[in-house]
Parts: C-alpha cells; structure tokens; sequence
C-alpha cells in the first residue's frame, strides 16, 4: 500500500552552530518520527513570501501536521498586543493560516498541536487570551520546565468526541508548554478537552477532519503510548 504524504508545516529559525547565525526553514525531528512510526513520508513545507506559491506542493499532500512554535499575532484575530505576549513571525502565521484554509477546502485531515490548534482556531475566525493569566488567575502549571516527554498534567475529554475514540474515554497526562489558549472558538471547531483549570487542551471539526491538541504527543510516544493513536488516526485517514 502506498504510503501518505503528510507536509508538516515549518517554522524559521537561526542556526547558530557555526561562525555567524544562519536563517534556517525547520521543524523539530519528533514530529518527522510521529508520522514515520505511524506509517506516513514526512516531508517539510517551508514558509514562502506568496502562501499560494505553496499550493502545488499541498496538492501532492494526503495529510497536513500543523506543528508547536511561537505566538500567533494578534493582529490576526483583531486585537492590540498585551504586555504578556511572547515572540511573533506574521509571515509564518500568513503561510500556516493559508495551509490550514487549503486543508479544510481540500478535506484534507490535519492534526494541529500547540500552536497548530491556536493558528487553526484563528484561522477559522477565533480568538486567543494573549496569557493564561487573562483566562485564569489561578491557573495551574501549563509551561513546564521538565523534559519534553514528561507528563504533568490531566487532560478529560467528552466522552463523545472524536478524540476520545482515538485516545480512549478515560482522563490522559500529558505534557504542557504553552502560556496562551483558546478564547472564542473558530467556526465549525468546538472544544473537546479542558484540564481541571478550565484551560482549552483540545478542539476538532464535526466530522473530525481536524483534530488538534494544546500538548505535544509527538513528545510522548513512549512516555503515554495512547498519544501514537493520534498519528495513527491522521496516517489512517490520509491514506484514503
């Protein structure tokens, strides 16, 4: 059986190994090895300065993984920067927000994680609270400061979302490395999963077609083995 191609959306960064920084197009190795395992061919869309550019590439695409990064522009939801807000790149959001109405367009599946659900959200139409703080004064611990792979919070699902049918009904611990959320829900996405704080971990489309998460199960392939089932669950549908 032909594998899927899954385009994992990239990032910028500047490669200081060497004599002076080198701007660099990247995406973090975990979630290349995700797909991999899964049974998918990674392959890295790297940011253009035309979105559309990027449509043949997409095309050739079965499955979209909108991965973790920097904050999302604000300008992009219509709201002034707060004090609290942490680094932005408007041109990754154009390119990110283009792929995701492409995907959606396309029916092509897409798991978002960490800033891949608060791009897709505000692609959709949504908002974010620029801090957690503005959601919760009291809230719990989401930016963690042990290993990637270390779970330290809990997660609960409803019981009838389509996350809950890949990972299970029961509550799940998972990573956390984030210090933004969900505010108002994009159109056709509806929140799936909260921690005990009333933070948003989960949001998805009615028929499932985009399933994102606010963690990183790439991280998490040994430490919580229910997280493989949700690259599993994208390979599975881009494979049809």
């Amino acid at each position: 059986m032909k594998k899927p191609i899954i385009g994992i959306l990239g990032a910028h960064m500047s490669n200081n190994g060497g004599p002076a920084p080198v701007p660099a197009d990247y995406v973090n190795h975990a979630y290349c090895a995700g797909v991999e395992n899964a049974g998918g061919i990674p392959i890295l869309l790297p940011v253009l300065k035309d979105p559309a550019d990027m449509d043949p590439v997409l095309a050739m695409c079965d499955g979209l993984l909108i991965p973790g990064g920097v904050d999302v522009d604000p300008r992009f939801y219509s709201e002034d920067p707060s004090p609290l807000l942490g680094s932005l790149d408007s041109a990754m959001d154009r390119f990110w927000i283009h792929a995701a109405n492409y995907a959606l367009e396309h029916k092509m599946p897409v798991l978002g994680i960490c800033r891949g659900l608060q791009l897709v959200n505000v692609a959709f139409g949504g908002s974010l609270y620029q801090d957690l703080s503005y959601k919760n004064q009291d809230h719990m611990l989401h930016s963690q400061k042990q290993n990637r792979d270390y779970l330290i919070h809990q997660v609960t699902m409803d019981a009838d979302s389509h996350l809950a049918s890949i990972l299970g009904a029961e509550p799940v611990y998972t990573n956390t490395m984030h210090h933004q959320c969900v505010k108002e829900p994009g159109k056709g996405l509806k929140i799936t999963a909260h921690t005990a704080d009333g933070i948003p971990e989960a949001m998805e489309t009615d028929g499932g077609q985009f399933i994102l998460v606010q963690w990183h199960p790439e991280e998490l392939q040994d430490s919580e083995p229910r997280m493989r089932g949700l690259f599993k669950n994208l390979i599975e549908k881009a494979s049809k």
